[in-house]
């Protein structure tokens, strides 16, 4: 009897944890804005990148902590380079008083060339923290070009909320977790966060 209440119950939790299909409309919405959405970072243009973001986060996390990271990293002389963005899928999440959610998942490339004998001081530093980041296979350095590459798969969660006219996205991270949490409801960031393992 307990292992046919396990069972239900595992089968019950992998039903809830499924992700529901998406419009056509939805999926072609997504698609446009998600392509925007990654030119800009390709760019650097962190402040038009705030635009797509979802605005009740900014009540949990400052835009200037959004991207910091990267800005310190350009004021240390290191030029970032995005390349290779794609998306690699997108599975919609529950719908909740009328707004909907999905979860998209990405692929991008990131160069640090290291140009001068300062920046190349630093690569024993950069490189254990890009590979916790992103994981030890992921980071590359090369010490004869001066460049370390990374390689990385991240996820955006895109929420259309009817105070808003279209899809805007929150970077889906550990690093934003505690505003993700107190910005949306729990049963979608419980179906998120089991789906982005």
């Amino acid at each position: 009897m307990k292992q046919v209440l396990l069972i239900a119950t595992l089968a019950l939790i992998t039903l809830s944890a499924n992700a529901q299909s998406l419009s056509s409309k939805d999926n072609a919405a997504i698609d446009a804005k998600v392509d925007q959405f990654l030119k800009l970072m390709e760019k650097k243009d962190y402040t038009k990148v705030l635009d797509f973001m979802y605005p009740p986060i900014f009540e949990h996390t400052s835009k200037k902590d959004m991207f910091q990271i990267f800005e310190m990293l350009e004021q240390s002389g290191i030029e970032l380079k995005f390349k290779n963005t794609e998306v690699l899928n997108k599975q919609g999440l529950k719908t909740i008083k009328d707004t909907k959610y999905a979860l998209i998942k990405y692929r991008f490339e990131l160069d640090l060339p290291l140009n001068t004998d300062e920046l190349r001081g630093y690569a024993p530093l950069l490189v254990p923290v890009l590979q916790s980041n992103f994981g030890k296979e992921n980071v590359t350095y090369n010490k004869s070009q001066n460049l370390i590459n990374a390689k990385g798969e991240k996820f955006l969660m895109a929420i259309n909320d009817p105070k808003y006219s279209d899809w805007l996205f929150l970077i889906y991270d550990s690093s934003m977790r505690t505003a993700i949490e107190k910005t949306i409801p729990a049963e979608v960031n419980n179906q998120a966060a089991a789906l982005a393992r």
